[in-house]
């Protein structure tokens, strides 16, 4: 087993990252515990590396680890051990630094910060709050940075606020900002605090604090719904347009649209909302609107999806209700929200209502003369009248026998109905939902956005291979069996560890665009499989 650095001196508050790689595809877990006596353990990556060359294929495991030192000096990296393979020791060299820990109150220059709790779960809102007070004036270009939390989603709310306020008897000038945390991983973490860097307006020396780290606990999903996401918020309403009642003609469209709002949640980590289509009633995703603002209670993040109704028959056209499964932070349980069916009227062109063509007796009404009307036989009256009445007793004793066996059948069959709804939904919606996906990932691609790319691309794949558990790229590289698919889902996960912004999204798309290709002809047109009813 290989071991290296990035770096080999750096100072007390630089972060190096020790990358360990091994020829086993599969090897044990890595015990990390030998470093936590020099080292603050920030968090470690486990990528699954493949090559294929003249038919011989090989695998190797890589472990990259952010370490920061405890304290300066020559420390030693000590040897790490999975299995029967240990990797050598390191040496690392580590410099005082010129930055001083937060600061106590009543000092020129100090920090504090507060975090609205220390447990939470995967992809939840954390609120930290961070107050600069400074008793001199600061020099411009002075700035304070975000925490840092590993493999996680930070979000400033709002802008930063100035005021004044005195403590110990001291005025200080006061410079606040609170950040949206939004953990990406399991276990316990270190919330690095943020680092203000800056000089004195008075005599030029360079100024720099950094806030305490906090030790969070992150707990893994409670719940997941069938469609594998989960939405830990405060609160989540769901609406729709409103559909006018007016008679719609075929390949006709109707607009309308779905907005999702959830408290505590990022925009990117929203659904897709679009209910699926049928075989009589088409719906596309015309366009998607992503919106964030602040409350108080947090970030406030809004999907709207723009949609097209484009019936492909006529009659009374159903449009499937809309069902999502999120988990409520403040009461700790799942709760649902949910749109009903719609019902859309569809006529063909020119057509108008039916006409009432025949009387209660089922002979067409004309209009008689006065004269013909007299003139007719009271006999013939009479022989009609008793084929009536014959006609009314046979389909009496019919009419009874086919009610009771109807009876028999009606239980069983409002059971098995459900059943077809039920499965009929599910199969439609994987279905659609993949189509959907697929556009809000080709938009992700275009757009050259790793981190909703990531997002939309699990998203995909749920509904792409639906048999499968996909949760993360290396499940989509075992589903794929892609060797370019392979690497381009190792780039993208590089470029969102290493924070680059330089990252292309065309190679992926055309990947992902070939795949589609290869699935069979009519997938998206083949209707779901019915249950028969029993006799």
């Amino acid at each position: 087993m290989t071991a290296s650095l990035d770096r080999r001196t750096i100072t007390v508050q630089d972060r190096v990252r020790l990358t360990l790689e091994t020829d086993e595809r599969a090897p044990q877990s890595l015990d990390f515990s030998p470093l936590y006596q020099d080292f603050q353990f920030l968090g470690s990556r486990q990528l699954r590396l493949s090559s294929h060359a003249s038919g011989d294929s090989r695998y190797r495991t890589r472990w990259e680890i952010l370490l920061r030192p405890k304290s300066p000096g020559d420390i030693e990296v000590p040897r790490l051990q999975v299995g029967t393979q240990s990797s050598r020791p390191l040496s690392l060299h580590v410099l005082p630094s010129e930055a001083s820990n937060s600061g106590t109150e009543g000092e020129p220059l100090f920090i504090e910060a507060e975090l609205d709790r220390r447990e939470a779960y995967v992809d939840s809102q954390l609120i930290y709050s961070v107050r600069l007070y400074h008793a001199q004036e600061l020099a411009p270009g002075s700035q304070l940075s975000p925490p840092h939390l590993n493999g996680g989603l930070i979000k400033p709310l709002g802008e930063q606020q100035r005021y004044n306020r005195q403590v110990s008897g001291r005025q200080y000038e006061v410079i606040e900002q609170r950040f949206a945390i939004f953990p990406s991983k399991s276990g316990e973490q270190s919330l690095e605090g943020p680092i203000f860097e800056g000089r004195s307006a008075l005599d030029g020396r360079r100024l720099e604090l950094q806030a305490p780290a906090r030790e969070i606990s992150i707990a893994e999903p409670a719940y997941r719904s069938a469609r594998g996401y989960w939405l830990p918020a405060r609160a989540v309403t769901l609406e729709d347009s409103d559909i006018p009642e007016a008679v719609i003609e075929p390949n006709q469209p109707l607009a309308y649209s779905i907005t999702l709002t959830a408290t505590g949640l990022p925009a990117v980590r929203l659904p897709d909302l679009a209910p699926p289509g049928t075989a009589a009633l088409d719906v596309q995703v015309d366009s998607i609107e992503l919106d964030e603002e602040v409350g108080d209670q947090g970030l406030v993040s809004r999907r709207t999806e723009h949609l097209s109704l484009i019936p492909r028959s006529t009659g009374t056209l159903e449009l499937p209700p809309v069902d999502l499964t999120w988990w409520d932070l403040s009461a700790g349980q799942a709760r649902n929200v949910s749109l009903p069916g719609r019902q859309l009227l569809v006529r063909s062109a020119g057509s108008e209502p039916p006409r009432q063509a025949f009387s209660g007796l089922g002979f067409e009404q004309a209009s008689l003369g006065p004269g013909l009307q007299q003139a007719l036989d009271k006999s013939r009256l009479l022989i009609a009248l008793l084929t009536l009445t014959s006609l009314v007793s046979s389909l009496g004793w019919l009419y009874t026998f086919n009610h009771l066996r109807l009876l028999r059948r009606e239980s069983r069959r409002q059971a098995q109905e459900e059943e077809l709804r039920r499965h009929r939904k599910l199969l439609m919606a994987h279905q659609m939902a993949e189509k959907n996906t697929f556009q809000a990932l080709a938009m992700a691609c275009q757009q050259n956005n790793p981190e909703v790319a990531k997002l939309r691309l699990i998203e995909w794949a749920q509904n792409f291979w639906p048999d499968q558990q996909i949760f993360s790229g290396e499940d989509i590289s075992d589903a794929a069996r892609s060797q370019a698919l392979d690497f381009l889902i190792l780039d993208l996960e590089q470029h969102l560890y290493l924070e680059d912004d330089m990252w292309h999204g065309d190679l992926l798309l055309e990947a992902i665009g070939k795949l589609r290709a290869r699935r069979p002809e009519g997938y998206e047109d083949r209707p779901a499989v019915e249950l028969p009813f029993a006799s």
